[in-house]
């Protein structure tokens, strides 16, 4: 009976945190060129209102852009994407930092 629960437990924890990160993928695709493209990598929530999320797409002439990072900023409970970027993932954890601040 423990071993159920516990599962339960684990599992309701890992589906909690990949909502966040799923509204932030979705925010993302609905700023690409070619949404079906997106590979997505790192994604670090900075705080409850801001976040980063590695994504790599084809860009208009077809070709990949390369890693970039979207800077994510939450508005009535919605991510909206601020820009994207050619920073690292780390730089994109600090200027939303520093944005936050303000």
């Amino acid at each position: 009976m423990k071993k159920i629960s516990l599962l339960v437990v684990v599992a309701l924890l890992l589906s909690a945190c990949g909502g966040v990160e799923s509204e932030a993928k979705k925010a993302v695709l609905g700023r690409l060129k070619d949404p079906d493209s997106a590979k997505f990598g790192k994604f670090t929530q900075v705080n409850e209102k801001t976040a980063c999320l590695t994504v790599n797409a084809r860009n208009s002439m077809g070709g990949y852009t390369g890693d970039q990072q979207a800077h994510l900023m939450k508005f009535e409970d919605k991510w909206d994407v601020m820009t994207i970027g050619e920073v690292s993932h780390d730089e994109c954890i600090g200027i939303m930092k520093k944005a936050s601040e303000k």
